[in-house]
């Protein structure tokens, strides 16, 4: 029964690939149920359908509609920006789920996501020698299933640490071995590095909107040199993509998230299309307030970002980041709404203005301070939120959206370029890449020496919800001390229960509310503990992480 579960696990025939497009902007699929495994791994056609499916398989992860769509968000559900207040993601953003191997459902999605494109892009790297095509074209496409392995592996390594690798795809005769041992660090990191580097040379800085090029393979090998504190290769690698000249920063916030995205500073972007490819999702739905029901005078529009239930919204840590620079755009609606405004003249409430702020209304029915109901219901209701998933043409009162899915961006390769620059003592360079980042979004330049936390709290404002923050956390040792510090709601470092001990209730000493992280988080919980189904397959000697 083992053998044939693992055998299952990793599957052992060919899923289901999706066909190249031919000549648009963009990155397009069309099912392709015929295709068999010897089209697909010795034709050149088939190679090409064959690396399109990767960028399906992983688009496949947005599109699950299970636990409440929540699932990509899971990551950001378990750092320590948000407020978990309720629903499917709550369970792991209060640490509630992932505690032990039982409980940890969620983590098996992550795990076999990313071991499914691992053994596809396995195949896919295999096969492409052998095909009779041209080696130009042959070479690209390795590279891009070989960005495909480098950054799976690297993602199951960042997460679970006992990880196996193999680069051999999955066959009848290779299936039903049993693993016992995890794969040495040094022989992972040897292996991503090689796909990278392989990547780098193969593909094109200038590509098709959606598919993966030199600038995001060179932003992922900066990632993983700062991981092993390589600083002089994150700062050539990232120092490469920006001035390479085929990325640019946006000008404004406010144009970063609009339309497709698929802009100068996109390095990577996952195409949704309606009606063409890719199924909507419900992450919008989970990040925003659902500001306009039970609140008269307020209805959902496009420039609020339509319907939400606040299941996962900013806590208070975030806000007072964004807030300590008054004029900082990505608070003022480009990337995250504080501001919930009366609109619905129809249901206008006496007294009332239409464009005025609800929530600073003394009329307004949900307030942050006060008794515990209208303060839950300030979280569901008038909570800041992220709007980084809403389209620009949605429909408000839908729960389901349809927008690309921001992959990778030149934003955090800046934050890189920091990084590297500052751990190598070049505070004028370090100065210079993070205040791009600030100054862009209308905040003061620094001027001091920078440090870990100047670019920690920037990377927070920056790219919160956007799935980086609990792996850079983790990345700098800072994981265990900001969840106990800063999750869900409350003073800093307050480990009370909800609604327990001496609080004034004001802004600077409010009530703790949804922040069980914080008692729950332990110090193994820096990697993810592999679920017991997933250990159920592997030989008796295979490793769970350490604590679980």
């Amino acid at each position: 029964m083992k053998k044939n579960n693992f055998y299952m696990k990793w599957g052992f025939l060919l899923i289901s690939m999706l066909l190249l497009n031919s000549c648009t902007d963009y990155l397009e699929e069309m099912p392709t149920s015929n295709f068999t495994a010897d089209f697909v791994y010795n034709t050149p056609e088939g190679l090409e359908a064959g690396v399109v499916g990767l960028y399906t398989i992983q688009r496949s992860f947005w599109e699950s509609g299970s636990n409440n769509g929540s699932d990509p968000i899971v990551i950001d559900a378990k750092d320590d920006l948000t407020v978990p207040r309720g629903g499917e993601i709550s369970n792991y953003g209060k640490l509630n789920s992932g505690r032990f191997a039982t409980n940890s459902g969620v983590h098996g999605t992550y795990w076999n996501l990313y071991y499914r494109i691992i053994d596809r892009s396995n195949a896919i790297i295999k096969a492409a020698p052998n095909v009779n095509m041209d080696a130009s074209r042959r070479n690209q496409i390795i590279a891009e299933a070989k960005f495909f392995r480098a950054n799976s592996v690297f993602t199951l390594f960042k997460l679970f640490n006992n990880i196996y690798v193999t680069t051999e795809p999955t066959t009848p005769e290779n299936a039903l071995n049993i693993i016992n041992a995890k794969t040495p660090e040094a022989d992972i990191y040897k292996l991503v590095k090689e796909d990278l580097t392989f990547s780098i040379e193969n593909l094109q800085w200038n590509v098709v909107a959606g598919r993966v090029g030199q600038g995001v393979a060179r932003h992922l090998k900066a990632e993983v040199a700062l991981w092993q504190k390589d600083w002089l290769e994150a700062k050539t690698q990232s120092e490469a993509v920006i001035a390479q000249g085929t990325y640019s920063l946006a000008p404004s916030t406010d144009l970063v998230f609009k339309g497709e995205m698929n802009t100068k500073e996109s390095l990577w972007v996952l195409q949704f299309k309606k009606a063409i490819n890719g199924e909507a999702n419900k992450i919008n739905f989970n990040l925003m307030p659902n500001y306009a029901e039970q609140t008269p005078g307020s209805k959902y529009t496009i420039e609020q970002a339509g319907r939400g239930f606040g299941w996962l919204t900013m806590n208070n840590y975030i806000r007072d980041l964004l807030a300590q620079s008054p004029n900082d755009t990505r608070i003022k609606g480009t990337y995250y709404i504080k501001d919930y405004v009366y609109n619905d003249p129809a249901t206008l409430p006496a007294g009332q203005v239409l464009g005025s702020i609800i929530r600073n209304n003394p009329s307004a029915p949900w307030k942050e301070f006060g008794d515990q109901a209208s303060r839950n219901g300030f979280f569901i209701r008038q909570n800041a939120g992220c709007r980084k998933y809403f389209p620009d043409d949605g429909i408000p009162t839908e729960d389901k959206q349809v927008k690309n899915i921001m992959m990778a961006r030149l934003a955090e390769t800046y934050l890189y370029a920091a990084e590297a620059n500052m751990r190598l003592g070049n505070n004028t360079l370090a100065l210079f890449y993070l205040n791009k980042v600030r100054t862009r979004a209308n905040t003061p330049a620094l001027t001091s020496v920078v440090t870990i936390e100047d670019i920690l709290d920037e990377e927070a404002r920056e790219l919160a919800f956007e799935g980086r923050r609990w792996y850079m956390l983790k990345r700098t040792g800072k994981l265990y001390d900001y969840i106990v510090d800063h999750a869900g709601y409350g003073k800093a470092g307050d480990l009370s229960l909800q609604n327990t001990g001496t609080h004034a209730n004001t802004p600077a000493d409010p009530y703790t509310f949804a922040n069980d992280a914080r008692r729950n988080m332990q110090p193994w919980m820096v990697n993810w503990v592999i679920p017991q189904n997933i250990i159920n397959l592997f030989g008796p000697d295979y490793p769970q992480n350490t604590g679980y």
